[in-house]
């Protein structure tokens, strides 16, 4: 069912094996999950990861749903919280901290020669990054069919939530990525991804962590820790935020652009990119106010005056 929605089932199977082995072990022969059975499994586990703990959860609460959408008699564990603070914010870079993350991209030097680094894809990949609101992930898998430079525009293929969808460029950026191409082509030929090591080789979604806390510094930005970055997804949510702002200031209608904005960077649902709307009033409180106005005229104004 998961796979003909669009979701990528590989953790589920995983997640059906253990779940069926500890049923099997604790001598469950029918089709049900019992309070007992719910509890033992969601319990914490010495020394598991708290996110490991609430996908473990994750998975039982929606499978027991499954399980009674079919009319089978089952409990359904309570929802817990999971293992990210639900207020954490994420770092929302200025557009003056842009323009140096973008200056100090372009001042990295290699000291020593090194097939396997990242350093010529810096300067175009980050641009993306921050211009498009892609994740790095899809931008690291882009082939070079993907990424068409004659009408600007991207094509990311089997996202995160299993769809592919058309991400357009600025003219500025394709420029980028034209310069970046030049000098790849000179690069042995390992691989069709847009994106390579100096050896030709495709790049990795988590291979950027060394460069990316370099290019901070060199920028004066403080990292404040793994968790709390600013990281390289700070970039995507700086994007969302830069977007929404950009386009209230135009006077458009903000529910009328939310569900655009949530189809570009490819969230699955509006509750997701609904939480920029709240960073977005928190950073420009009076941008929100304007359009406080857009639909007044649903209700008039109604002049009350006194009867004799």
């Amino acid at each position: 069912m998961r796979h003909n929605l669009g979701f990528k089932s590989g953790s589920s199977r995983f997640s059906l094996f253990a779940f069926d082995r500890f049923a099997r072990e604790k001598g469950l022969r029918s089709i049900t999950v019992t309070i007992e059975l719910a509890e033992e499994w969601c319990a914490k586990r010495p020394g598991e990861a708290a996110d490991t703990w609430s996908h473990r959860n994750c998975f039982l609460r929606q499978f027991s749903v499954y399980l009674s959408n079919l009319g089978h008699e089952t409990f359904i564990p309570p929802r817990i919280p999971g293992p990210r603070d639900e207020r954490f914010v994420p770092y929302i870079f200025s557009e003056a901290e842009i323009g140096a993350i973008y200056a100090a991209c372009d001042r990295l030097t290699l000291y020593d020669r090194h097939a396997r680094t990242h350093i010529m894809v810096l300067p175009a990949l980050i641009r993306m990054l921050a211009s498009t609101g892609i994740r790095i992930g899809e931008a690291v898998k882009l082939t070079n069919r993907d990424v068409n430079l004659e009408q600007n525009y991207l094509t990311l293929r089997s996202t995160k939530n299993g769809k592919d969808r058309l991400v357009p460029i600025s003219g500025s950026l394709a420029a980028i990525c034209v310069q970046y191409r030049k000098y790849r082509d000179l690069l042995p030929s390992n691989s069709d991804y847009f994106f390579v090591k100096l050896n030709g080789c495709g790049c990795q979604a988590n291979g950027f962590s060394q460069w990316w806390n370099k290019i901070l510094k060199m920028a004066c930005i403080k990292h404040r820790g793994k968790t709390v970055g600013p990281r390289i997804q700070d970039l995507r949510h700086s994007f969302c935020i830069r977007a929404l702002a950009h386009l209230l200031k135009e006077g458009k209608d903000l529910y009328y652009i939310l569900p655009i904005l949530s189809m570009y960077i490819g969230h699955t649902s509006l509750a997701s990119t609904d939480r920029y709307v709240r960073m977005t009033s928190e950073m420009y409180p009076d941008l929100l106010d304007k359009t406080d106005s857009i639909c007044s005229y649903i209700f008039s104004e109604l002049n009350y005056r006194s009867t004799p």
